[in-house]
């Protein structure tokens, strides 16, 4: 199966989002899945860094198979995302924090 590598979004855009995501395989045999947190991720590379040029990188830890696919986690009321940089769009490039800056106008706040 191809994957289109380069049409996956940065780093930057994937923690506006949520703190993480889960990451699958690409083996179909193997099933496994494992949590990828973004913050590691954004201390050694750019932000505008490929998520793909990462994923292609991952190695399985239990196959040793090269890549992976992954899988944006959406929030609920009883767990809401917890993004690493401030979702709304229009606003300053800042790390997100509901408790100061982000308490007004977070759109996590419907959830």
């Amino acid at each position: 199966m191809a994957i289109d590598w380069d049409g996956y979004i940065s780093l930057h855009e994937a923690a506006r989002q949520n703190d993480h995501c889960v990451v699958h395989c690409i083996n179909d045999r193997c099933q496994h899945s494992s949590r990828l947190d973004f913050e590691p991720l954004l201390e050694r590379f750019d932000k505008s860094t490929s998520l793909g040029k990462i994923l292609k990188r991952l190695r399985c830890q239990a196959c040793k198979g090269l890549g992976a696919t992954p899988i944006m986690q959406a929030g609920s009321k009883q767990k809401p995302p917890t993004p690493l940089f401030c979702p709304i769009e229009g606003r300053q490039d800042h790390r997100c924090d509901k408790k100061k800056a982000c308490q007004t106008g977070c759109r996590f706040d419907t959830l």
